[in-house]
């Protein structure tokens, strides 16, 4: 083929500016935006295919429930077809789409451990937050499995995954409340004939992140046709990182601190971003923290000897010495193990009137130890009369007058509790769908979803007992070492505990002190609806697509505890049993309107309104809609924009949950100390849905000369008013410190000392998004540059600009964009303002090889900080590089054997150190990868 000269030398110009780029080019020009702008990426998948602009396949798009191709649709939408699961070969799909720019992976294995309230995969588009993205699968709600109304990915059951369509845009007014930020659908291979399997492997060269997957799944016809079953199961395990000192940087021991030479007039900043930071009130055996007696220690077997201070000393953190570098313990992954199933059985009962059932079920399953310093520092009060004493300590007591002393000991010999987690949901799905007359089509089904969360907290603290054990005596009448609670309480059972030294607490008093909690949540959703589809009637452009119809929605929560835990009487895992059910009735319609159609100034413009009124039995009605156009001027360039209403409803935890008791580690601006409070988390059933306007312009460009060349350029404005805002103990305190009172009403000092904070969720703030998405998309075969050459080529990139993100909330605007802070939970957090990822695939049967560069920015530690407040005010970002490879050792026909082998992070790149976030990270763990080198590889069967 006879290819222009312009045209060659633009491919050939395009490839090798690609490769370079991605190597040496894109990190250093991204650095020259500046640090507070610096660009960031999350890594795309491998051989995403949006729908071309125009073509012969009809693609039905979850942005819409007019079926639409994912381009033709005015909501930007992005594909991910059963070629793009191939190639990243990901062994949860979680993993695949949080490498989309426009997605957050907020809440995840390995963001967010040692947090059992969010323990799993929830997806976040746009880092709105989990709550505000709508996980939909086969275009139907799942069951929650969490008791904030959020679905976890490891309970879908993926085997027979055939696509996933995200939409990245308000899209309540097709499918209801939660689809703030957009919508991730999980659309099942109906059409699935015969047997695949998949069985893979990954681990690291640290010997951790080991796991595996095993996928069959198969589909067959019966009946001549009428009758279709479909079955899949999966198996997946990972035994996660146990420890952030397994990695290089996580073992220099970074930590955010108090910097004790801070004064408000001075050049001292208020914080540090500090290495080998180690705890200054307690040491492993035993610490005496206060008195004359100050900086005595108790090595193994009792003994006292001098503790080490480090320097830049505070009551609570030192660098240097002999203090126990806490954040060492931290799980840097949860473990996890999940198991499926899934059946499907459908049958044309009738002429155009098919019956289906479907059932699944999934198990997903998690255990670490919780190594905190909220729960592993005991602070104990000795008495001079401890039986356990040694002598030389109590002879220094009577010699100096002291009575008792107050000691500090992380327990890592006793009391690191450990946590086991399991999900178990159950659905199934019955229905009727068919066809009326020309064009039209129906859908009338009910489903009934059950999940089950157990958290079960193993060598869990129990408070009192713990204090009555550290209180030993010597009986005077039998010499015998009792607690002093025993003298007057014989049958009380305590067994007192010797606390002088690791290593010296005896398993007798391990047995008393400790015991187990258990919390579960029962939550189900029962749901029915109608819907149908067609063309009404025809107008001067082409017919009038229609689509309308009811649902009715019924969710609720049940939460049970132990006697114990509801009583708050054990150190980790409190929680006070509630229940509360929320029902839900709609009605929807959509119009796509066709304006012009091959004109002198069109080849088609099309309106697209959708409309719904949802009742909800806490809060009442709300109207969601929403209007969009799509304008293609010829057959290479369109315009495209949406104007929507969205809303997300308060979650069954917000409205009704009781206090459950969590632990905060705070810096109190008004002490400059830094010390642990009781942050209990507690509902509101007064709240109100949040509502969300959404305006999103786009250009969808394939330039006639460039065969194969897609563009697009779209941007989103997303404003969210009344936003349900729990906010951090700290970030609380901090509000209240700089003067914003309301605040203030939910924290208690006692004698100068914050001792409560309480997280009540609010219509508190609003969230403004504003940015852009680019995308870039080409394929063609390589003797288009290279006569001789054989296979084809494809490149991608892909852009999200972030320009601004912020939370205002009437006294105060916080600009996210530009910063990587943590200040709320459930996700909202700092956004990079740049995202980028570019990729080179070269395929040549039977082999593939793909290489993707993906870049997440830096920015600043947070917008609002100062060289007053902090020591270090930016850090840079991350390029990470992947590696996959394919081979077909067999293709024919249906018949398919693969090898596959990948590399993610091939340089074994470290995160950027930035002083934490939550779990006493040294990074921010939902922007950078912390594992490292992955290696991965795997055999796919099919026939």
């Amino acid at each position: 083929m006879v290819q222009d000269s312009s045209v060659r030398r633009f491919r050939v110009g395009l490839l090798a500016a690609a490769s370079l780029n991605m190597v040496l080019v894109a990190p250093h020009a991204m650095a020259g935006a500046g640090t507070a702008a610096e660009q960031a990426s999350e890594a795309a998948p491998e051989n995403v295919q949006a729908p071309e602009v125009a073509g012969p396949e009809t693609i039905v798009v979850t942005g819409s429930r007019i079926v639409r191709s994912g381009f033709t649709a005015p909501t930007p939408t992005t594909m991910l077809g059963a070629d793009d699961l191939a190639v990243a070969a990901p062994t949860n799909l979680a993993d695949l789409v949080n490498t989309l720019p426009a997605v957050k992976p907020t809440l995840t294995p390995a963001s967010a451990s040692n947090n059992s309230n969010f323990f799993g995969n929830y997806l976040d588009l746009r880092g709105l937050g989990p709550t505000r993205t709508l996980v939909l699968v086969d275009r139907k709600r799942f069951v929650p499995t969490s008791i904030y109304g959020l679905v976890d990915v490891n309970v879908i059951p993926q085997a027979l995954i055939g696509q996933v369509e995200v939409v990245t845009g308000g899209a309540s007014a097709a499918w209801g409340s939660d689809a703030v930020a957009g919508v991730v659908n999980f659309q099942f291979d109906h059409d699935l004939d015969g047997f695949k399997a998949t069985v893979q492997g990954e681990t690291t060269e640290h010997d951790d992140h080991q796991g595996y997957l095993v996928s069959v799944a198969y589909g067959t016809g019966f009946g001549g046709g009428r009758g279709k079953l479909l079955a899949a199961v999966e198996f997946a395990d990972n035994n996660g990182v146990q420890r952030q000192d397994s990695r290089d940087w996580g073992a220099k021991g970074y930590r955010l601190i108090t910097n004790p030479a801070y004064t408000a007039t001075n050049d001292e900043p208020l914080r540090l971003i500090a290495a080998d930071v180690r705890t200054a009130n307690a040491s492993y055996g035993g610490l005496i923290t206060a008195g004359p007696l100050r900086g005595i220690q108790f090595a193994p077997g009792g003994d006292p000897i001098p503790f080490n201070f480090g320097t830049a000393l505070t009551t609570t953190t030192m660098i240097g010495g002999d203090g126990v570098r806490s954040n060492a313990n931290a799980v840097l992954e949860t473990p996890l193990k999940r198991r499926s199933a899934y059946g499907r059985f459908s049958y044309e009962i009738a002429d155009s009137v098919t019956a289906y059932v479907e059932a699944s079920y999934a198990k997903s399953s998690s255990n670490y130890p919780l190594a905190l310093p909220a729960v592993n520092i005991d602070t104990v009060t000795i008495q001079r009369d401890n039986a356990f004493l040694p002598e030389s300590i109590r002879d220094r007591m009577f010699t100096e007058g002291v009575e008792s002393f107050t000691m500090g000991r992380y327990s890592s010999d006793y009391a690191i509790a450990l946590g086991e987690l399991s999900t178990k949901t159950r659905r199934f799905v019955g229905g009727l769908e068919g066809k009326l007359g020309t064009g039209w089509t129906w859908d009338a089904y009910y489903t009934h979803g059950k999940t089950t969360l157990d958290i079960v907290v193993k060598n869990n603290r129990i408070t009192a007992r713990h204090a009555l054990a550290v209180d030993a005596v010597v009986n005077p009448d039998s010499g015998a070492i009792v607690c002093r609670s025993t003298l007057t309480d014989p049958g009380n059972g305590c067994v007192p505990v010797n606390l002088f030294g690791a290593g010296s607490v005896s398993p007798q008093a391990i047995d008393y002190m400790m015991g187990a909690s258990k919390r579960s949540w029962y939550l189900t959703q029962d749901a029915a609806a109608f819907a149908v589809q067609g063309d009404p009637f025809s107008i001067w452009a082409g017919p009038v697509s229609f689509a309308g119809g009811i649902e009715y929605r019924r969710e609720a929560a049940n939460v049970v505890a132990d006697a114990m835990s509801a009583a708050s009487r054990f150190g980790v895992g409190a929680q006070i049993p509630w229940k509360g059910k929320v029902e839900v009735w709609e009605g929807f319609a959509e119009f796509v309107v066709p304006l012009a159609k091959d004109t002198s100034w069109a080849d088609a413009l099309d309106l697209n309104l959708a409309v719904r009124y949802t009742d909800y039995s806490t809060s009442g009605g709300v109207t969601t809609w929403k209007a969009g156009l799509t304008y293609d001027v010829d057959a290479n360039l369109r315009f495209r924009a949406t104007r929507s209403r969205d809303i997300r409803a308060p979650a069954l935890a917000e409205l009704f949950q009781g206090a459950s008791q969590v632990n905060s580690n705070i810096i109190d601006p008004d002490t400059a100390l830094a010390y642990n409070v009781r942050s209990p988390v507690l509902g509101n059933p007064d709240l109100k849905a949040e509502e969300a306007d959404t305006l999103t312009l786009g250009v969808v460009y394939q330039p006639p000369f460039m065969s194969g060349l897609r563009l697009s350029l779209d941007y989103y404005d997303i404003e969210v008013n009344g936003v349900i805002t729990s906010l951090t103990a700290q970030s609380i305190i901090d509000r209240c410190s700089a003067g914003q009172t309301q605040a203030c009403g939910a924290i208690t000092r006692v004698n100068g000392l914050i001792t409560n904070v309480n997280v009540l969720p609010l219509n508190l703030q609003s969230l403004r998004a504003k940015g852009l998405d680019f995308e870039l998309d080409y394929k063609f075969p390589l003797d288009a540059v290279f006569a001789e050459a054989g296979g084809d080529i494809g490149l991608r990139a892909l852009v999200t600009y972030t320009d601004s993100f912020k939370l205002i909330d009437g006294q105060r605007v916080q600009e996210l964009a530009g910063s990587t802070e943590q200040p709320v939970i459930q996700g909202l957090g700092g956004a990079p303002h740049w995202r980028f990822n570019a990729r080179a695939m070269y395929s040549n049967d039977p082999f593939t090889f793909s290489v993707t560069g993906r870049y997440t920015g830096g920015g600043n530690i947070s917008n609002s900080y100062t060289a007053k407040d902090i020591n270090k005010l930016t850090h840079s970002g991350r390029l990470y590089f992947d590696l996959s490879a394919q081979f077909d050792i067999l293709n024919s026909g249906d018949r398919k054997l693969q090898l596959f082998a990948g590399v993610e992070n091939v340089f074994d790149k470290a995160p950027p150190i930035t002083g934490g976030g939550f779990n006493t990270s040294a990074t921010v763990r939902s922007l950078y990868d912390q594992i490292g080198r992955v290696f991965t590889g795997g055999v796919r069967v099919r026939y």
